[in-house]
């Protein structure tokens, strides 16, 4: 697990700020980890791991880990 401090990308998003982050898996492929908070405090969502395709760089990876988490921030406030 990444720290907060650490992330590569941060977003503000509809009163959220998303964090991002890159990293290579085991066959070199680039994948993101995506954590959200609210107030400062992590909130808890369920992020599915990516089904797509495998990133080739880490700006790719970064780039679909913040619209990850943007649907997610998306989905959790039009459903309140």
């Amino acid at each position: 697990m990444q720290h907060q401090q650490d992330a590569q990308v941060r977003d503000p998003y509809r009163g959220h700020e998303i964090l991002v982050w890159a990293r290579r898996d085991e066959r070199g492929a680039w994948r993101d980890e995506v954590q959200v908070y609210v107030g400062g405090a992590r909130i808890e969502l369920i992020v599915p791991e990516p089904a797509g395709p495998e990133w080739l760089t880490e700006v790719e990876a970064l780039r679909a880990g913040v619209e990850r988490g943007r649907y997610l921030i998306d989905k959790r406030v039009d459903d309140d």
